[in-house]
């Protein structure tokens, strides 16, 4: 394994054969993280009966996985970069698959919620080092197509979860669709030991303190949206997770701006086709999650299907996205990211939440459902392959690994800020709802306040009514419910639509032919070569200077047309 001349150190040779084996590998790991992530939805009906949830509760079954994931990348891009890439993908599948064991006999709700933290630490060890090692490995005229297998692998993983998490519900348990990454974790890590180590040569300090502040913040201001809704904007907890929250935030980009090696290099916000992946992926990411989340509850809850069926449902928008994923990235060359990057989430993603907005119902027939879904699908296959060959692509490769968890954190925080923000926007819809329809009857104040705070409460009422009133008290819950779902879809159409105009005014007509060699000026292809192991010949001390030059210049906008 040689360095290899792609305008940067870090890239390196490992033979054309061999790195199509190692991006399959590193696409089987990426799977395993996203299977994880969908497969809780199928079985989160099931999750709330068990634990007797309420609607905000619920909410932190995926979000724990999401916030720690999306809060920790950044710093697990350094640390990758700073150590070696595939030793922080041992280790993150190890932590990923030892965390999925514990929440399988989680005796509560909060274990479980605790666990699911820790299995969003494990996944933000492995994404990063996966899509950097993609990175160093591929010529730059083979990533387009090498992305487009990327992004398929996370269709995969979006379409078995749901489905895997419906078969093991209904066959064996909830419990079950967390024991299901550790034999796939066994095969990865094992495939593993044919991918190279790579790492960088100028980024080898860790920005601990902003690690500190950047996910004290995050996490803050995600609970924070969570549950400021339900518990109210001046509870007093809400107030003091909005303050660390902003004093959190606040300090992280005062650290960003002053040290030599930050963790998340401001400069990569100046060049606009970064900038307008990263946003275009994070609005995308938003209406996707969205339907992921509600769509499965609507089949279980209010159509009354089985979880395995609730599952096969929903897997024309990831089995689109599989077959249309490489195509996307085969023919991004000749029609250029911003076509896709506008298209895909304008027409898909706003068409596909309009769609649901308007017809969902209890009674509505899955075709129609059906073929929003696979609407939705083909333009998240169209997106996703774009944004990442652009994001990649504006940044030079020695710092892959900070630009992968900095690309990554923003589609991660898509899907997070989703939830908690179309999540909480459904609750106070549905509890609304709910008051409004049950305000005829002879129940108690505490009976709605229970009911109200959401359908999968509603076992705790049940047994206590009269049996008259429980026909009439569910079917004004189940219309609570879907009309929530549709405000919420509704609701998301603008962020879709802010997605594509992003990428309109940001994104370059045509795709970059050449890996950016510097965040500017300051070029990094000039350094002398690195041995096999990514180490630097001449001593790490050598490339101290370029390392502050690159870190600190201030770059230029993209010359992409």
């Amino acid at each position: 394994m040689n360095a290899a001349a792609d305008g940067n150190v870090a890239s390196v040779d490992v033979g054309a054969r061999r790195r199509w084996v190692v991006l399959f590998i590193l696409a089987g790991a990426q799977t395993i993280v996203f299977l994880d992530a969908t497969i809780v939805n199928t079985a989160l009906p099931t999750i709330k009966r068990v634990f007797e949830m309420t609607e905000s509760e619920s909410l932190w079954v995926p979000d724990a996985y999401l916030v720690f994931f999306g809060g920790l990348l950044l710093l697990s891009g350094a640390l990758g970069d700073r150590f070696g890439r595939r030793r922080l993908l041992v280790i993150g599948l190890a932590v990923f698959t030892a965390a999925s064991i514990g929440v399988a006999f989680s005796p509560s709700a909060e274990f479980l919620i605790i666990g699911r933290g820790f299995q969003g630490l494990g996944g933000a060890l492995v994404i990063p080092q996966g899509l950097s090692t993609v990175t160093a490995v591929f010529p730059r005229k083979d990533r387009g197509k090498a992305f487009g297998i990327w992004a398929g692998s996370m269709g995969i993983g979006m379409a078995l979860g749901p489905f895997m998490g419906g078969v093991l519900v209904d066959n064996v348990g909830w419990s079950a669709v967390f024991w299901v990454p550790a034999p796939l974790a066994v095969m990865a890590l094992i495939g593993l030991t044919i991918v190279p180590s790579t790492k960088s040569v100028l980024h080898t300090k860790l920005d601990v303190p902003g690690a500190i502040t950047g996910t004290v913040g995050m996490v803050a201001l995600v609970y924070s949206i969570i549950e400021g809704i339900p518990r109210g904007w001046d509870d007093p907890l809400i107030i003091t997770t909005i303050s660390v929250a902003a004093i959190s935030l606040s300090a992280f980009i005062l650290i960003e701006r002053r040290t030599e090696q930050p963790l998340l290099p401001l400069g990569f916000f100046r060049q606009r086709d970064f900038v307008g992946a990263m946003v275009g992926m994070f609005f995308i990411m938003f209406a996707l999650m969205g339907v992921l989340f509600y769509l499965p509850q609507f089949f279980q809850l209010v159509q009354g299907v089985s979880a395995t069926e609730s599952g096969l449902r929903v897997m024309p928008l990831a089995v689109v996205m599989i077959f249309f994923a490489p195509i996307a990235g085969f023919i991004l060359p000749k029609v250029g990211p911003r076509f896709l990057l506008f298209w895909a989430p304008t027409i898909h993603g706003g068409g596909c939440l309009l769609i649901l907005g308007l017809v969902l119902a209890v009674d509505t027939p899955y075709w129609m459902i059906a073929v929003s879904l696979a609407w939705l699908g083909l333009g998240g296959s169209l997106h996703m392959p774009a944004t990442t060959d652009t994001s990649m692509a504006a940044v030079p490769v020695d710092m892959a690994g900070k630009a992968s968890a900095v690309t990554t954190t923003g589609q991660e925080l898509g899907g997070t800020m989703s939830i908690a923000i179309l999540g909480s926007f459904a609750a106070v819809m549905y509890a609304s709802g709910v008051r409004d329809g049950l305000g005829g009857m002879s129940l108690s104040a505490m009976d709605v306040d229970v009911l109200a705070s959401g359908i999968g409460a509603a076992q705790q009422v049940f047994p206590t009514l009269d049996p008259s009133l429980i026909g009439e008290v569910q079917a004004a819950l189940t219309e609570s419910f879907v009309q929530a779902i549709k405000r919420t879809f509704l609701f998301g159409i603008s962020f879709a639509v802010i997605a594509g105009v992003v990428g309109w005014i940001l994104v370059p007509k045509r795709q970059r032919l050449e890996q950016a060699t510097s965040l500017g000026g300051s070029q990094v292809a000039a350094m002398p070569a690195v041995a096999t192991n990514g180490a630097s010949p001449n001593g790490a001390g050598a490339f101290a200077p370029s390392a502050r030059s690159v870190a600190s210049v201030r770059p230029q906008k993209s010359a992409v047309p």
